[in-house]
């Protein structure tokens, strides 16, 4: 059996007239018959007897229409669906990205993606830099959002955004209403510091690493949003990623640091573009659109 034929045959079942199956498919009615011919020797089974001029299926023609028509109908969603993942409309993207830029800068353009790709399934992951491009290497992740990946991973890695250091203090702190602020000022302060894994904290070490580390307090929390929360409630002051978006009107503030420039690339890591499905390609080119554009913004300002 082909697929032609079952096609053809559905149709001669459908319309009981070999003639008018013939004029739906477009073929001669020579070749409408033919098939059907050839489909029953295929088989050995009789599947419509003729009377005058129409056809009458037979108890085997029957049970092979309602058999093909379920195959013919699935294999028409799987054309559909192939289609539509080639296009970027349908398929599954899986990606990670770390905080805060998975939530103050992506959120929107992943809830736009999945607005406008209702088919396309997503998964998405909020995770560390470290473990986001071991992820992205061993093919569990079809990109990620994270700092440079180590070379020895072997993968692609295109620049987003250089991201800042900065100090969150609860608006009603003494150092809140300077414009900037200088290492020093940090000086027996209780700092409240994400994990050793996180490529904030490491930056933060690299960049006083010259034996002053010992001259703070530190207390590790493994939330940005924590450290905002203990932060509103007065209690120690956040070294966080330069964001507005975590600064809370008339609660809590982010100010630079005078002395230092603490920078940390941040972009995206991927294997190969010609191993990625359509959607998460899209994706990942939205994400680079809109970075771009804040960035602008951002020089602009």
């Amino acid at each position: 059996m082909d697929l032609v034929a079952l096609k053809t045959f559905e149709a001669c079942v459908r319309h009981g007239h070999f003639l008018k199956a013939a004029e739906e498919l477009q073929y001669a009615p020579s070749t409408v018959t033919l098939q059907i011919q050839r489909l029953e020797a295929d088989l050995g089974v009789t599947l419509f007897v003729r009377h005058r001029k129409r056809v009458i299926v037979t108890e085997a023609g029957r049970w092979l229409h309602h058999e093909a028509s379920t195959l013919l109908k699935s294999i028409g969603n799987m054309r559909q669906t192939v289609s539509e993942i080639a296009a970027g409309d349908n398929g599954l993207v899986r990606f990670a990205a770390i905080e805060p830029i998975a939530s103050q800068q992506l959120a929107t353009i992943i809830a736009n993606f999945c607005m406008t790709k209702p088919k396309v399934e997503l998964s998405m992951e909020v995770s560390g830099s470290r473990s986001i491009a071991e992820r992205v290497r061993s093919g569990d992740l079809d990109f990620g959002v994270c700092s440079t990946p180590p070379s020895k991973l072997l993968l692609e890695f295109e620049p987003l955004i250089e991201e800042r250091l900065g100090i969150m203090l609860n608006i009603n702190h003494p150092l809140a209403s300077r414009d900037s602020i200088t290492l020093s000022d940090l000086v027996g302060l209780t700092l409240l510091v994400k994990e050793p894994t996180c490529i904030y904290r490491e930056l933060w070490e690299t960049t006083i690493y010259g034996g002053e580390q010992n001259l703070f307090s530190y207390m590790e929390i493994g939330s940005f949003f924590v450290i905002q929360q203990m932060v509103k409630a007065e209690f120690g002051i956040g070294i966080v990623p330069l964001y507005h978006g975590l600064e809370q009107e008339a609660t809590v503030v982010i100010r630079p640091i005078t002395n230092l420039n603490p920078v940390v690339t941040v972009g995206i890591a991927y294997k190969d573009k010609n191993l990625m499905g359509m959607a998460a390609f899209m994706l990942m080119e939205a994400m680079k659109s809109l970075c771009e554009t804040n960035l602008h913004f951002q020089e602009n300002d």
